[in-house]
């Protein structure tokens, strides 16, 4: 293929690539900063003049937020609603959409307009926090999960994407007496199988980063979610039961804590994404082929 040095493409390409380097500097600069306070000592904090680099290099942070039994509950909280309502959302969703798309299912069209609707229309923050209510759910780990049950959006994707598979796949495994489960996961996933580790990507950061719900529904300290936890020591400035000297002053200045505290919540999905991320980029690209 040739390519054609035209005025005009070299000054967009130089436009795009200024763009993006100044796009992803100013991503990776405070990003950058917060580990190196993370990583500084105590006076270094004091003092404010923390750059890029770690002054008086320690891991006095990362030691307290490690033995900090509150942090530590609220990573396991985290890490188990992230696991449970990404299973469940995906296969709830999964479970739906081959219903959706099945040809005996009498009513698909009425029950897949009502869904469609619930995308653009939703109850509101006032009914559903009200219904939570009413339905005893307040400070559980349910008023976590239920209230995001069901994606309407995966719902409709994972439909388009079942009724787009080759009809002689499904009917030569129900003449060879495979059941409904069986169709599902040994044939239809398989072949949905980028978009649903899209969908695992989308539902995994969006739970991982859940706070609000925690505002609205919990009051028990153990419930709490990472990143409510995050909340409370950026706008308190210390780690509750945090270590104290004999002066009465925190051990850790409460910088070090909160940018440690910062780095323990996005690290996980960061180390994480790289592996999964083929997965997303070939989710992508099969959700925009149409045909």
């Amino acid at each position: 293929m040739i390519a054609y040095r035209t005025p005009s493409r070299i000054i967009f390409q130089t436009f795009n690539y200024t763009f993006f380097i100044v796009f992803s500097i100013s991503i990776l600069v405070p990003f950058i900063n917060a580990l190196a306070i993370s990583l500084s000592g105590y006076h270094a904090a004091v003092a404010g003049k923390i750059g890029l680099w770690p002054v008086d290099f320690q891991l006095n942070a990362y030691q307290e937020l490690a033995v900090n039994k509150t942090f530590f509950r609220s990573f396991l909280n985290t890490v188990f609603l992230t696991v449970v309502n990404t299973i469940l959302s995906i296969t709830v969703s999964l479970c739906a959409a081959y219903a959706l798309a099945h040809k005996y299912f009498i009513g698909r069209s009425v029950v897949f307009t009502y869904l469609l609707i619930t995308m653009f229309f939703s109850g509101g923050l006032i009914p559903t926090y009200l219904l939570v209510l009413s339905l005893g759910l307040d400070n559980t780990y349910w008023a976590l999960i239920l209230p995001g049950l069901v994606n309407p959006f995966y719902i409709i994707v994972y439909k388009n994407m079942i009724d787009r598979l080759p009809k002689e796949l499904m009917e030569s495994a129900e003449v060879d007496g495979a059941g409904e489960f069986s169709m599902l996961f040994r044939i239809v996933l398989p072949m949905v199988l980028p978009m649903t580790m899209a969908f695992v990507i989308f539902s995994a950061v969006a739970y991982w980063n859940e706070w609000f719900g925690v505002l609205l529904y919990i009051r028990d300290k153990s419930m709490w979610t990472l990143q409510f936890q995050l909340r409370e020591i950026l706008s308190r400035g210390v780690l509750e039961d945090q270590q104290i000297n004999p002066f009465g002053e925190t051990i850790v200045h409460p910088e070090n804590i909160k940018m440690a505290a910062l780095m323990l919540t996005i690290l996980p999905i960061i180390i994480i994404y790289p592996f999964v991320q083929k997965y997303f980029i070939h989710g992508q690209f099969v959700g925009a082929v149409k045909g």
